[in-house]
């Protein structure tokens, strides 16, 4: 009897020993599964950011500062209508408004002393609009804020996916032939930190909520807007004064 009982015990105990093993067996492809799909998800997202990184460079037609450019505003600074423009440097409908507006902007009233437009960084979408807006300002101080305005906005490629990483916001600067030892050191250290982020939460402060917003004579805008639609809003600001 005793010796039964010992080996019903004995095959229980090899059952529950199959058992634990299989079990780990379980585990150990699951884990294995995991990382094989972790390492692919990375070695996916690694090639598409370098394919990002490596994508030639699309130049606007036209790379220059508009005729009245101070800074990053352009028309005189006591122009009858004020049009401040809050955007992120990887807003898609930012891109839009830089592309298709603003030349239109600038041909029509860039020289007719009616309207003072100043753009004002809003990077909210992530570490890539940060870092763009940081680089613009770099851009600033040697006194090519818009043609770099112009090269992000044409060279948008989704946002985070690579599109201004430090390599290519380099590489814009050597297109625009600035000194670029001063523009990556300036870079590199990171002197426009703070203040795109405070530019961001001065945005916010003043009811700012989406990109691109526009004030017209402090008027709220939001949204890409054709040519036609500020046509009309520059002329009823011109009618209220």
């Amino acid at each position: 009897m005793a010796k039964a009982k010992t080996k019903t015990q004995s095959v229980r105990e090899r059952r529950i020993q199959h058992q634990a093993r299989r079990k780990q067996q379980r585990l150990l492809a699951i884990g294995l599964s995991i990382v094989g799909v972790v390492l692919l998800a990375a070695l996916a997202l690694w090639t598409r950011q370098v394919n990002t990184v490596n994508a030639e460079l699309v130049l606007p037609e036209l790379l220059e500062a508009p005729p009245t450019a101070d800074g990053q505003a352009w028309g005189p600074a006591d122009a009858p209508v004020l049009i401040e423009e809050f955007s992120d440097f990887q807003c898609p409908f930012c891109g839009q408004h830089a592309r298709d507006t603003v030349p239109q902007l600038l041909a029509k009233y860039g020289l007719s002393g009616q309207v003072r437009y100043e753009f004002n960084s809003y990077a909210f979408l992530g570490a890539e609009s940060l870092r763009a807006a940081e680089a613009a300002s770099c851009a600033n101080e040697q006194g090519y804020f818009w043609q770099f305005h112009d090269l992000l906005y044409f060279n948008q490629h989704g946002e985070n996916r690579g599109a201004f990483r430090d390599e290519r916001l380099l590489a814009f600067a050597a297109i625009l032939n600035l000194d670029q030892a001063a523009f990556a050191d300036c870079l590199s250290s990171g002197k426009y930190k703070d203040q795109v982020r405070a530019d961001a939460e001065a945005a916010k402060a003043r009811g700012i909520t989406t990109t691109p917003t526009f004030l017209i004579n402090g008027n709220k805008v939001e949204g890409a807007q054709p040519m036609t639609q500020f046509d009309r809003l520059i002329a009823e600001a011109l009618l209220g004064q």
